[in-house]
């Protein structure tokens, strides 16, 4: 018997599962702290970005890249104070 698989589509399933991931956590961490936020916060916040901001620019894959941008967008669309 042979399991018959595509590692690239299972690559790329996972990848879209921990973007998902990635942003539901930001969006618990930060969520109704735009005004209150500590420097702290801010700093993580930004380290954060920058890190998935990294990922982008180094994605070669289209799909993958779409999706992290897509990411980034919704981010900046629900945290504003943040970019």
């Amino acid at each position: 018997m042979f399991l018959n698989y595509n590692s690239e589509n299972l690559q790329k399933e996972e990848f879209q599962q921990h973007l998902y991931w990635f942003e539901t956590e930001f969006d618990e961490i930060f969520q109704n702290k735009s005004e209150s936020l500590t420097e702290f916060e801010k700093n993580l916040a930004n380290s954060l970005l920058n890190k998935l901001s990294e990922s982008i620019n180094q994605c070669q894959d289209e799909k993958l890249l779409y999706n992290l941008v897509t990411t980034l967008n919704n981010i900046e669309k629900k945290h504003p104070e943040l970019f």
